[in-house]
């Protein structure tokens, strides 16, 4: 198990130096939150002999980059199954300087299941399906240093659970009235009509997860229409790059080894997100978002898992280290309380 580097010790809050624009007191220690997400692989469509992928390397490459990247407050996972976390639970206690509470909803599909990691106490858990039954979204409500933090993970349809087929003779209400035209649109409209329904605005929200669409979408839209932000554009990070990969998180071949077992990107689109809700109690966290690199230590609000395994020195196919965690890029967010 790989030691942990330069994770925040369990004595002290992480303390960042807030954001130049509107502070009083540069110096003035204050709360930060810190969240990662990670669409990470279950990997049951690999071949039977790659051992779902070499899941066991992944799970250690995850937690890699967790102590990496500073052990975030909160890890949202997608696509986790019983085999994910039987490999992950000894990595709770143990990889960074405090313990991670691991949250999963009452409703399991026990294939594709949403994971909450937490480092602080948690004091709701509610869970939510959606159109067709198979996703849904998981509220966890966090008692948080900065103040009460609700987190929403989900991952939404794919096409291999019908999310372009048209929103049916069954369409909800709800989804109807908002225009979605198919199963995805559907589940959109049903997780924000939730987030709204469950979120006390005077606290901070963030909504993490793969949402299967991409910026400026009917699902993007709605979250980033009702004012939530997408904080890794608005961190300055560069749009997706299909050319090149930069910016992006999805692509990698998801049923075998040749994507993870490549150093190159391998990724072209971005359907990967953090929305941030700001609170609008001015007494709570007013969350600045921290740009990526300020402090040098690769925190911030950035992509995630977002380079060839970097704690060896070679990846590829076996016997070296896999390449990487997943065929996902996750996204991390940093938020200074101003």
């Amino acid at each position: 198990m790989t030691r942990w580097r330069s994770a925040r010790s369990a004595a002290a809050l992480s303390v960042l130096l807030l954001l130049s624009q509107g502070c009083s007191d540069a110096s003035r220690p204050q709360p930060s939150v810190t969240l990662a997400s990670l669409n990470f692989l279950h990997g049951l469509f690999c071949p039977p002999d790659t051992d779902r992928c070499r899941l066991p390397d992944r799970v250690d490459l995850l937690f890699d980059f967790v102590v990496a990247r500073d052990c975030p407050d909160v890890v949202t996972l997608q696509e986790i199954w019983p085999p994910s976390l039987e490999r992950m639970q000894p990595y709770l206690a143990s990889a960074c300087p405090f313990a991670y509470q691991l949250v999963l909803g009452e409703r399991r599909t026990d294939v594709d299941d949403e994971a909450v990691l937490s480092r602080y106490p948690v004091t709701a858990v509610e869970q939510r399906s959606l159109y067709r039954n198979f996703r849904r979204v998981l509220l966890t409500r966090i008692d948080h240093p900065a103040g009460p933090l609700d987190v929403y993970s989900t991952h939404l349809a794919s096409g291999a659970d019908g999310a372009t087929q048209p929103c049916g003779a069954d369409c909800p209400a709800e989804c109807v009235a908002a225009g979605a035209a198919n199963v995805r649109d559907c589940q959109a409209v049903q997780m924000a009509e939730f987030v709204d329904a469950t979120h006390d605005p005077a606290h901070l929200g963030l909504i993490a997860g793969d949402f299967n669409q991409t910026p400026g979408s009917f699902v993007y839209r709605q979250f980033v229409d009702r004012g939530w932000t997408d904080v890794y554009l608005a961190a300055g990070n560069p749009e997706c790059d299909p050319a090149t990969g930069v910016g992006c998180t999805s692509g990698r071949q998801d049923e075998g080894l040749e994507g993870l077992e490549s150093p190159a990107l391998g990724v072209r689109s971005r359907i990967d997100f953090v929305f941030l809700i700001a609170p609008v109690d001015p007494a709570a966290c007013d969350a600045a978002i921290v740009p990526p690199g300020r402090d040098g230590d690769g925190t911030g609000t950035r992509l995630f898992a977002d380079e060839p395994n970097p704690f060896a020195p070679a990846c590829g196919p076996l016997p070296e280290a896999i390449c990487w965690p997943s065929d996902h890029v996750g996204v991390q967010v940093a938020l200074d309380c101003r």
